[in-house]
């Protein structure tokens, strides 16, 4: 007789009876149908960008052949419509599916992996490959890409953009780039960092005063930083011991990432990659004190693009030192965090007075992050305090005025936020410095005085790195569309009304398709012990 030691793991709930259907009718799809169904998705939402994307206001596509019908009258308004929702259900599919195909080892599977089941090079080419077709479209969900190609004419003509704003523009280019920015950031100065304002600037000097050029030549700037962040993200995850496919899956593939940081063009993904790319300097194993000045260096033209780079700057000394302590290194002293700090304001100030100087500006930018930005928005924890005190009291127009108790709300929350910031750095100095820096951008965000979706995307790609629980990743699964869902392709917001039903079509996609592995516990899901061990006997 010998006896054996089982593992007691509780079965996983079953699909519900009412999802059966839709989780059936892609049940054998394998990694080749998926990766067809995710290109498929963003090749219909470029289409559907072209009649319900975030348009200009003298746009030469509406001259195409077929593409131009969607510019017509109310059948192209809902045909474009049609086109864009389309490929966003096909998206979050296949996003979804390849996420269960990741975690179980196949599309019908209930248990989890512990093991990469797709090759990092392979997956890379799928999720860069559901991007392309999105840089052939419209800009999607925002209009900020027509915001930033007004700010480079600004540039371009030798003002400052952080004192004056594209109402200021020439009047040769009046027509060609303000009639496309929204309306409250007609009059406000540029809140970007000198980097942007000269990599933006020379993208001007290029196209001259081709404004859709312009934009489209802009949105190939967040394009490489996701191929950049897609190359650097598993070995950042190698690192931390954790799966390199699925930070893929996550910071890459994500719905939040394709329609807002490629389709809609926005910086915060340079910002990010720059991020990362510093984090892989100083997280080296064997980092030395080169590494942690190439690092500030990277992380601080993250700054360079967009303050909350400011954030990681300071993480950095943490993230270097502990893997110096992990790595067996002698036990650090007071004073060496203290020298180690010196150093990076010692890289960080320089490298930001140069990029500055290159640029021909100066620091206004930081003007702009302000409590006084004219944006309402329910994901701000201190507006939505602020819009709920002003409807309790009877205020009126209580959601959409920006007044002095808005920005007495908001300035709280900035307050309320760095004092956060602060404890969370002085716990990194002992603890999981990088999971403390993704929890402090999620801060950043929420406390902020304006939330917008691809705002997550920050902390979002940081966690990437850390993140395998199956629980977590459904989370963080339906956050992430709940996000995309949020925001109309033309660049409005949903009516609060309709954030409810958002989120539970978020859910319920989530629920079907990546399956009951995520309802099971992260103990359970590992393969770890999970309950007591049960005796059986076998002869």
């Amino acid at each position: 007789m010998t006896v054996s030691l089982q593992r007691h793991v509780p079965a996983p709930p079953p699909v519900p009876s009412s999802l059966r259907w839709f989780a059936k009718a892609v049940d054998g799809w394998g990694l080749a149908a998926i990766a067809r169904a995710g290109l498929l998705g963003t090749v219909l939402i470029a289409l559907g960008s072209f009649g319900a994307g975030a348009l200009p206001a003298n746009d030469p596509t509406r001259l195409i052949p077929v593409l131009g019908l969607l510019r017509h009258g109310q059948a192209g308004l809902y045909t474009a419509l049609a086109l864009y929702y389309l490929g966003l259900v096909l998206v979050v599919t296949a996003w979804l599916l390849l996420g269960r195909l990741l975690l179980t080892g196949s599309t019908r599977g209930e248990h989890a992996s512990t093991g990469e089941v797709v090759g990092v090079p392979l997956l890379r080419r799928i999720l860069i490959g559901w991007t392309v077709p999105l840089l052939f479209g419209m800009p999607l969900a925002s209009s900020d890409l027509y915001s930033y190609a007004a700010q480079a004419q600004l540039a371009r003509h030798g003002l400052d953009p952080y004192t004056t704003t594209p109402a200021d523009l020439p009047a040769v280019d009046l027509g060609k780039f303000l009639d496309n920015v929204a309306w409250k950031w007609v009059d406000t100065p540029s809140p970007y960092g000198p980097l942007w304002v000269a990599v933006s600037k020379w993208v001007a000097a290029l196209t001259g005063n081709h404004a859709l050029v312009s934009v489209l030549l802009l949105r190939l700037l967040p394009f490489a930083a996701i191929v950049l962040t897609a190359r650097l993200l598993p070995v950042l995850a190698g690192r931390y011991a954790k799966r390199s496919d699925l930070a893929l899956w996550l910071a890459i593939g994500n719905p939040l990432i394709l329609v807002h940081a490629v389709g809609g063009g926005h910086n915060d993904a340079v910002m990010v990659a720059l991020i990362v790319a510093g984090l892989v300097l100083v997280s080296r194993p064997a980092a030395g004190w080169h590494d942690l000045v190439a690092g500030i260096a990277l992380m601080t033209l993250a700054a360079a693009v967009k303050s909350p780079g400011l954030v990681a700057v300071a993480f950095a000394v943490p993230i270097y030192l502990n893997g110096r302590t992990a790595a067996g290194r002698p036990g650090l002293r007071r004073r060496d965090w203290v020298r180690h700090c010196a150093i990076a304001v010692a890289v960080a100030v320089p490298v930001f007075a140069v990029v500055s100087l290159i640029a021909g500006v100066g620091l206004g930018w930081a003007r702009q992050v302000s409590s006084g930005v004219p944006v309402i928005n329910f994901m701000s924890i201190p507006t939505m305090l602020a819009v709920g005190y002003r409807a309790a009291i009877g205020a009126a127009h209580a959601g959409t005025l920006v007044d002095a108790t808005v920005r007495g709300f908001r300035n709280a929350g900035l307050i309320v936020s760095a004092l956060l910031l602060v404890v969370l750095w002085f716990r990194a100095v002992r603890g999981p410095a990088m999971r403390l820096l993704a929890l402090g951008l999620v801060t950043l965000v929420v406390l902020g005085p304006a939330v917008q979706p691809w705002y997550f995307s920050w902390s979002l790609t940081i966690a990437a790195v850390f993140l395998v629980a199956p629980r977590q990743l459904g989370w963080i699964a339906t956050a992430s569309i709940s996000l995309t869902l949020l925001t109309r392709p033309m660049g409005s917001s949903l009516e609060m009304a309709a954030y409810v039903p958002a989120v539970l079509a978020a859910a319920l996609a989530t629920r079907a398709l990546l399956g009951p592995v995520v309802q099971r516990s992260p103990e359970a899901a590992t393969g770890q012990r999970a309950g007591p061990a049960q005796p059986s006997t076998r002869a």
